[in-house]
């Protein structure tokens, strides 16, 4: 709805009128022109902030890694991986508890690299059990920056309407005077269904529920890294650790290792011959934090040959799960709490990951010598594969979904044509998320006709969509090897590989009629469950446990769905960081008690949006410039973007 301005018509001017000489002459006009131009300026930045755009500055996590609200901004120092953990909680108007009286208890004084999964302290003034614990002796001082500043424009939304995945910031519906910043996924009208991690819609006057796809340039925004062969750590690669990519079979790959100071340099060169496939694939072989203290042992020689069989014996791959660095947080308080020590909490708000995500991304940059025979590209989910493959000569593509149980190949095929028709070198992404198969080549996506795929008609109902493993160490590993590079009768190398994962909206919803209802951020039961046989389903005590644990995971047969209805001059909205949003999910409490001040429904008004985030323009400065302290420090050029 359109606001309405007021038009302000000029008033006559009387042009007999005697003119009026003001004191002081000349100087005082100066004066007045100098007064004059700084009020104009003065209105106009208002009517531009009022009407046009706006700045805001992130306060929270919630829209990670999309928008970085306060945080800690490091490098990896086991590996070099840069990331980013939240220190919102450091924020004097968040403290809870007995940090109100010592707000050092608040400090964020560890963060998990999403690459190696090390443990990172970021303050030197640990006591000496947790930084020996950590296997750093004098860490450096992590400073604390503000989030994200953005712009938000505010004359779009008088002439067009909002588009669903559009970044938006609001009045928050339980607080006029709070805004808030969240991304747009449903629409006046629509019926709204959350399942599996991936959001359905039923516009108005639709029939059915339909997978919500988002445009190429969003789903770039929001892929999360997983792994990359560039930041394997040297210090576990000595110690014994597995490599996380790996040859199937001895026959094809060649595998290049090179250790160096920090990272393990990775290579891998094929010259086939002949119509077999030789594949290189993904184990998500994840340390914990007891894993480095046990690489500190072996690398000091202090290890035990039965020690060193008991830690290979639990080197077990799992499922990825939706992990976020910004959440991987440790603080003080449970840092130095009896019994804590120095590891995450395992539930709660220093998360690690509850879910299982099977909506991924590979990534590769591939050397081709020669323009003869396929490569290959393959994503596993539920057992199936989504294979891309590619005709070197010609640079076609074909891909294809077959059953990882039976061999077989389904009656579905998406194609299309690449620049991959002459040697030289590319960056390749394959993507299998929202029911779709997604490839860019260099940066460009490339058309793909047939690309979507219906699971409920294809794969036998999304329902069944759980994750699968033979039982045959030398068969198909399934969703434990979820992504591989294949070569069939090809000459090529490759330098890097990388994998990625998809945001995982967690289905959560307090129940309006029951203030007790559960808000737990895993959407699937963690107690004694049967599945669809009738078997019992086994508990298992942690979640790395569940996600190693094939016979654990019928459990995911039992994931929640919840429903939502938008009304007219409604929106729904939610944050890219599902388990630590408080979005349109969870505004259904009813407003008495403790949960006064909440919003009484799951949407927000029209007349309460206030704009469409637009770019970051000052992500956190580096630093002051040497001999300007006054100044704001070095621009952050390379985290200036645009907000998809």
């Amino acid at each position: 709805m359109a606001k309405k301005r007021s038009q302000i018509s000029p008033e006559p001017v009387d042009e007999s009128a005697p003119a009026i000489e003001a004191p002081g002459g000349a100087n005082f006009h100066a004066v007045r022109e100098v007064i004059e131009s700084v009020a104009v300026a003065f209105v106009l930045a208002f009517l531009f902030r009022t009407f046009v755009a706006e700045a805001f500055v992130i306060p929270t996590g919630s829209m990670s890694p999309t928008l970085q609200g306060q945080h800690k901004d490091v490098h990896c120092s086991k590996c070099g991986y840069r990331f980013r953990v939240t220190a919102s909680n450091e924020d004097p108007e968040e403290l809870r508890g007995r940090a109100r009286g010592n707000p050092a208890l608040a400090q964020t004084v560890g963060g998990m690299c999403p690459m190696c999964r090390h443990l990172m302290p970021l303050r030197p003034d640990l006591p000496e059990p947790l930084l020996e614990a950590a296997g750093e002796e004098d860490p450096e001082f992590q400073p604390s920056y503000p989030g994200d500043r953005i712009v938000v424009s505010k004359f779009g939304l008088d002439f067009y309407e909002p588009q669903r995945w559009d970044v938006v910031v609001f009045k928050f519906p339980g607080d006029g005077n709070m805004n808030y910043i969240k991304r747009l996924t449903g629409l006046p009208g629509d019926a709204l269904e959350v399942y599996q991690g991936d959001l359905f819609a039923k516009p108005a006057g639709a029939d059915d529920l339909a997978i919500a796809r988002r445009p190429a340039s969003t789903l770039e925004a929001m892929l999360q890294p997983v792994h990359d062969t560039r930041y394997e750590p040297n210090e576990l690669y000595e110690a014994g650790w597995p490599l996380r990519w790996a040859a199937t079979s001895s026959d094809g790959w060649k595998h290049a290792v090179e250790p160096g100071d920090e990272t393990v340099e990775q290579s891998f060169s094929i010259d086939a011959t002949g119509d077999e496939s030789a594949w290189i694939r993904y184990r998500h072989l994840v340390p914990r934090e007891d894993d480095w203290m046990t690489a500190d042992l072996a690398n000091a020689g202090e290890l035990t040959d039965s020690q060193r069989e008991m830690w290979e014996e639990s080197q077990r791959p799992q499922l990825i799960s939706d992990f976020n660095p910004y959440n991987a947080r440790l603080l003080r308080y449970s840092a130095e709490r009896p019994g804590h020590g120095w590891r995450l909490a395992s539930a709660g708000t220093e998360s690690t990951g509850f879910c299982w995500v099977g909506d991924l991304a590979l990534e590769c940059d591939v050397t081709v010598d020669e323009a003869r025979g396929e490569l290959l590209l393959d994503l596993v989910e539920a057992g199936y594969h989504f294979q891309a493959a590619i005709d070197l000569s010609s640079g076609a593509v074909s891909c294809t979904i077959i059953d990882g149980r039976t061999g077989e190949t389904l009656d579905f095929q998406a194609t299309g044509q690449t620049p991959l028709a002459a040697a030289g070198d590319y960056q390749l992404r394959l993507a299998n998320v929202d029911d779709q198969f997604w490839l860019w080549v260099d940066g460009q996506p490339v058309e793909l006709t047939g690309a979507a795929y219906d699971p409920d008609a294809l794969l036998g109902g999304r329902e069944s969509l759980i994750p699968w493993a033979s039982d045959d160490d030398a068969g198909d590993q399934g969703d434990l090897a979820p992504a591989g590079v294949g070569a069939r009768g090809a000459k090529l190398h490759v330098d890097r590989l990388a994998v990625l994962r998809d945001i995982y909206y967690i289905a959560a919803k307090h129940d309006p009629l029951d203030d007790s209802s559960d808000n737990s951020m895993a959407d699937y039961p963690s107690g004694s469950r049967r599945d669809s046989n009738g078997n019992r389903i086994p508990v298992v005590g942690t979640v790395d446990e569940l996600l190693a644990t094939p016979e654990a995971w019928g459990r995911f047969e039992h994931r929640r769905r919840v429903d939502f209805s938008v009304g007219e001059d409604q929106f729904f909205v939610m944050g890219d960081n599902s388990p630590e949003s408080l979005d349109a999910r969870l505004w259904t409490k009813p407003q008495s008690g403790r949960n006064a001040g909440l919003p009484g429904g799951n949407y927000v008004d029209r007349r309460l949006l206030i704009g469409k985030a637009i770019a970051v323009f000052w992500p956190h400065s580096w630093g002051s410039i040497p001999g300007l302290p006054w100044l704001p420090g070095f621009p952050n050029f390379g985290d200036m973007r645009l907000v998809r």
